[in-house]
């Protein structure tokens, strides 16, 4: 009897056995289909980007995404070193969220040979902010980068301000006549920050300062070869070591030149004008007639028209004095300055490089069709 009783459970457990698996083979069955049903990933031509799609519907912010994060991949190693490889691949997965999320989520997983991948989560590309992505893509490479060069994730060091500020100073020349702008207006009735200032602020340091610190650091002679820049990366944060580094007087040196470089081709800001407005002294002498003339006219080059106009109205001044003196200098001297003060409330008003027309990229990705 105890033999029949354990036979019919063992047939019983059996049939409970087949019947699990037959459910189980239904359901992933059924995730093979829906996986199946998915677009394919869309891949980067070397390898360096992977962006997926948790549904269909999502498909075709593919394209976009990939070339957002691709732009950045450029800009950065372009500025900072390359970055992006095929042997690790940065994946990109497009959620399904359909209310408005501008966050970007970031994990990691091992997998058993060991090879360790990051992975960016964007949940509702409708809505993500692209400063938010783009810092996101950026830190994400520069983490790949150090594990490349240190065999691990754990022990990157670089506060969120400084990387940001990496980021910031890899965005172009657009982006940078316009940071520029801001950051000049803020610092007009103050000094230049220092670098300690900078360095060791009680809080976060101004995005548009840091950035252009940033410039500055990676166009210093210690840190323009790729080996200086991978020790940068690689080595502990140790800011007092920076600042042995860092010469004081040739960073404030370099913001002051930044007033004369051209960022945008046919643009100046109104910082720069002030700058250049400030140098038109009155002649005390035939020879400084001459030498501000030819000042003028190296500072008209790549410059817009308007500037250009105003600037032949000094030089017809600057002339004048050469063959005619003071008798003929001044009419034309004032008849520049009425013209100078009306571009300086033009600049002063709209800045002439305009956020709205001039911005970077657009408030938003746009789907491909």
């Amino acid at each position: 009897m105890i033999r029949y009783c354990f036979l019919g459970c063992l047939l019983l457990f059996c049939q409970a056995i087949a019947l699990a698996k037959g459910v189980a083979s239904d359901v992933n069955q059924k995730d093979v289909a829906r996986l199946k049903a998915l677009p394919q990933p869309l891949q980067s031509a070397d390898g360096a980007f992977y962006v997926s799609c948790a549904t269909a519907e999502r498909a075709s912010w593919r394209w976009p995404i990939l070339r957002f994060t691709e732009t950045v991949r450029t800009h950065l190693s372009d500025t900072f070193l390359p970055l992006g490889a095929s042997a690790a691949p940065l994946l990109i997965e497009i959620g399904a969220e359909t209310n408005a999320v501008a966050t970007i989520e970031r994990r990691s997983f091992r997998t058993g040979d060991g090879f360790a991948q990051l992975i960016l989560r964007v949940p509702n590309p409708e809505t993500v902010d692209l400063e938010v992505f783009r810092e996101a893509v950026g830190e994400a490479l520069l983490r790949e980068k150090f594990r490349e060069q240190t065999g691990r994730y754990a022990g990157f060091s670089w506060p969120k301000w400084w990387l940001r500020a990496v980021v910031n100073a890899s965005k172009g020349n657009v982006w940078k006549a316009e940071a520029y702008e801001r950051f000049q207006t803020a610092i007009r009735q103050t000094t230049p920050p220092t670098l300690r200032q900078l360095f060791f602020a009680d809080s976060e340091p101004d995005s548009d300062a840091a950035a252009f610190l940033a410039m500055w650091v990676l166009n210093e002679t210690v840190y323009q070869k790729r080996d200086q820049r991978v020790a940068l990366l690689t080595q502990p944060w140790d800011v007092d070591r920076l600042l042995q580094i860092l010469d004081e007087g040739a960073w404030q040196t370099w913001l002051a030149e930044q007033d004369t470089v051209i960022l945008l081709p046919g643009t100046i800001t109104y910082s720069q004008f002030l700058r250049w407005q400030s140098t038109l002294a009155d002649p005390q002498s035939t020879d400084e007639a001459m030498r501000l003339a030819t000042a003028i006219s190296r500072a008209m080059i790549g410059r817009p028209q308007p500037f250009c106009d105003l600037s032949e109205l000094y030089l017809r001044a600057y002339s004048a004095y050469v063959n005619g003196g003071l008798e003929a200098y001044r009419p034309l001297r004032k008849e520049a300055d009425e013209a100078a003060h009306f571009l300086e409330q033009y600049l002063k008003r709209e800045k002439l490089l305009s956020l709205e027309s001039l911005s970077l990229s657009s408030s938003s990705l746009t789907p491909a069709d």
